[in-house]
């Protein structure tokens, strides 16, 4: 679980470094193509950050959360009146669309069918 975080947490700090190149006047690639969505996270019960959390609490946490990150980000895209902008909002959300989805398959695979 620690190892899949991090990786995560490098991944944001990725986006964090596309937006601070946005600042500078650097040009992003445009958004990949639509991202499937499981929607598993659209039928869990809300989960609050604890030390104690456990493995399928942990990736509910993390789908909210992806899920909330994309919708920021396509809120920002549609506000956005600059085209690059706005090409850069929808590729961030696309990147938190597939944050999402990994964490999705992954309580598919452990949580749902083992139980």
């Amino acid at each position: 679980m620690q190892k899949v975080f991090k990786q995560f947490a490098r991944e944001e700090e990725a986006h964090k470094r596309k937006l601070l190149n946005v600042k500078e006047g650097k040009k992003l690639k445009e958004a990949e193509k639509k991202i499937t969505d499981l929607k598993i996270s659209d039928y869990l019960v809300e989960r609050q950050p604890s030390p104690d959390m456990d493995y399928q609490d942990a990736l509910i946490l993390a789908m909210q959360k992806e899920k909330a990150s994309c919708r920021l980000y396509n809120v920002l895209a549609e506000s956005a009146t600059n085209k690059d902008l706005q090409n850069i909002f929808l590729s961030l959300a696309q990147e938190a669309a597939k944050h999402k989805l990994r964490f999705e398959i992954e309580y598919d695979q452990e949580i749902l069918k083992k139980n």
